[in-house]
């Protein structure tokens, strides 16, 4: 006769301790589901932060497509014969020839592309999260296009700033003229060691070079603009000094008042310009573009007007197309696609770079 065994006590684990119960722990106070429900959702998305400075330093011009090259035309003009200005003596008859020579530039354009794939799996767990009540803060959709976003105005900051298969950029144009400044009255090169005055001369230095350059026109070849790293820029932004007593001036407004381009009537702008587009980029740097350079860190005097320099977009950033894919899974990809032109520079002369500042 089968002996009949005995009921083990409730919650008696045959094998040592206890056995688990499901949710125990949580249905003993009642409250697991309710304090599930009470959290209130931050519906502002916290999404990295960033800097894109060329719409503030360039000229950006659209339009155009899909070109494989972008182009403009330039004039010399000069005189033959040794009486170039055409003045004439009381026995001269010797009368110049005027000519002309028309010349033209070309600069490369890139392709830009870039794609994001949304799985419907994906899309079927948002939907049902907005049906339970429990809406996400943000639709994939527009994640994934603020990422492209992203990476779009960033390609733009990188062709401006450092340049691309080595096209020329903002702050390493080989055929702009670049010198070192000299050295202050305590020995050094340096902004951080030097004295507001002897800052303002090196600033006046580097607008005559361009004054210089330009034929001494002024107002369209005078540089009206001057980027250099944060660590400069702090420099400047420190009080200004008289007899050693702090002003209601920083360095910055004093030299921006009292430059010459001021006097001539050029409104002169100081901006500060992030890592590592312009840090180290200077004389004996030897890391490529868009790296933090190991040189002396530069200072860049430009004209920031199209009839100087501008940046040719010409395709924006735009969607051509959305297709299902199961490549990734169930999904669709969409692709984007735009055309970015190389800084198209029409007069270097407004340009100059000062390195050991």
């Amino acid at each position: 006769m089968a002996r009949k065994m005995k009921q083990a006590p409730r919650g008696w684990n045959p094998y040592g301790g206890h056995r688990a119960r499901a949710f125990d722990a949580a249905g003993a106070s009642g409250l697991a589901f309710l304090n599930s429900q009470l959290e209130l959702i931050d519906t502002d998305l916290v999404e990295p932060l960033q800097a894109v400075t060329h719409p503030r330093d360039i000229t950006v011009k659209t339009g155009g497509g899909f070109p494989q090259f972008l182009s403009a035309w330039s004039a010399n003009y000069a005189t033959t014969g040794t009486q170039f200005y055409g003045l004439q003596g009381t026995n001269n008859t010797e009368i110049p020839e005027a000519q002309a020579d028309v010349q033209k530039g070309v600069w490369a354009t890139y392709i830009w592309a870039m794609g994001m794939t949304v799985t419907y799996v994906d899309l079927q767990r948002m939907e049902y999260a907005l049906r339970i009540g429990q809406a996400p803060p943000f639709s994939l959709q527009e994640l994934y296009e603020n990422s492209v976003e992203t990476n779009w105005v960033k390609a733009l900051d990188f062709v401006v700033y450092a340049g691309f298969l080595g096209g020329a950029a903002l702050i390493n144009n080989p055929n702009v003229y670049e010198y070192v400044v000299p050295a202050g009255a305590g020995g050094s090169t340096p902004w951080a060691k030097k004295t507001p005055a002897e800052i303002l001369a090196d600033v006046n230095d580097g607008l005559t070079q361009t004054l210089t350059n330009s034929g001494f026109a002024a107002q369209e070849g005078m540089a009206d603009r001057l980027l250099i790293p944060y660590t400069q820029f702090n420099v400047l932004t420190q009080p200004q000094a008289i007899a050693g007593v702090p002003v209601a001036m920083s360095v910055i407004e004093y030299i921006e008042k009292h430059c010459i381009a001021a006097h001539h009537g050029v409104k002169f702008k100081i901006n500060p310009l992030p890592n590592p587009w312009i840090s180290g980029q200077g004389a004996g740097n030897t890391q490529p573009a868009g790296q933090p350079g190991n040189g002396l860190d530069r200072a860049v005097y430009y004209k920031n007007d199209e009839k100087s320099l501008y940046l040719k977009v010409p395709q924006v950033m735009t969607k051509v197309m959305t297709v299902p894919t199961t490549r990734a899974g169930v999904a669709y990809e969409t692709a984007y696609m735009g055309c970015i032109g190389e800084v198209i520079f029409k007069r270097t002369t407004t340009q100059v770079y000062q390195d050991g500042v």
